[in-house]
């Protein structure tokens, strides 16, 4: 490959670089300990919130920019020296926002809530203990899997119908609808695409002679956007071992491996070991 090549592996978290239900990386040391061997950007790209994200960047030494809550928005180390506009600076952050507010969508989660009738329950309604439950997560992780800024997570209890109904009222009220490995979505105009085509756009600015390699990895229904917006597509098996029959776009390369096992395989396979 050429090394005047820039590349940037975009990387879903919860169940596909972390294993969904012991959040353990683990089995993807060696593809991981590759990309820093050799220099290639691993930017993550997930629906954790701020906070949460930052654990599993300290957590594997990485001072990359990340994507939050879906795409709602893109943090840029001020230390890594990309020009770009920006909003707003966080705590040594450039921060791009491209999500509704949360407010916005709470009061719209209530709008639709009392609408349909239907049963469900936004992660601001959970104590933490029902989220550790839910998840698995620790309580300081559930404490701020609560702090969302950019998008509301929730889950729906109730038939497919319930499921299909809810979708319709979330798109009729002008908002998004997605689903990750745990929790439903309502989110502004946001998705992990957008982010993932800005970000790219603010490195071209930078490198305007520099040709631009795109990865992504993904396993669930809010991965398909970013999947579509990257040159190398990798959808990695569920936690049952089966993929995310929602997910269709050319050239996907399906990888044979649970979540962070199939991680280690695309990557080792695309890049060598």
């Amino acid at each position: 490959m050429n090394n005047n090549e820039i590349k940037i592996v975009f990387t879903d978290l919860d169940g596909t670089l972390l294993d969904h239900s012991t959040y353990s990386y683990s089995e993807a040391e060696k593809a991981l300990k590759s990309l820093r061997e050799k220099s290639i950007h691993l930017v993550l790209c997930s629906s954790k919130s701020r906070d949460e994200i930052k654990i599993y960047r300290d957590k594997l030494s990485n001072n990359e920019p990340f994507i939050s809550e879906n795409g709602g928005a893109i943090y840029i180390p001020e230390k890594y020296g990309l020009k770009c506009d920006f909003d707003k600076t966080d705590n040594g952050f450039l921060v791009v926002e491209i999500g509704s507010e949360y407010k916005i969508l709470k009061s719209a989660f209530e709008q639709i809530k009392i609408k349909t009738g239907i049963n469900v329950k936004s992660i601001a309604e959970f104590t933490v203990d029902e989220i550790v439950e839910l998840t698995g997560l620790r309580r300081e992780e559930a404490c701020l899997a609560q702090k969302k800024e950019y998008s509301l997570p929730f889950i729906i209890d109730g038939s497919e119908e319930d499921v299909k109904n809810i979708q319709d009222e979330i798109s009729l009220s002008g908002f998004n609808y997605t689903e990750g490995a745990r929790f439903a979505y309502l989110m502004g105009g946001n998705d992990k695409g957008k982010a993932v085509n800005i970000l790219v756009d603010i490195f071209r600015k930078n490198y305007p002679d520099t040709k631009i390699l795109t990865v992504g990895l993904g396993d669930s229904l809010n991965d398909l956007p970013m999947l579509e917006a990257v040159d190398k597509k990798f959808l990695v098996k569920k936690e049952f071992g089966n993929y995310e029959e929602r997910i269709k776009v050319g050239d996907l390369i399906y990888v044979d491996g649970i979540g962070p096992v199939g991680w280690n395989k695309a990557i080792l396979g695309l890049f060598g070991k």
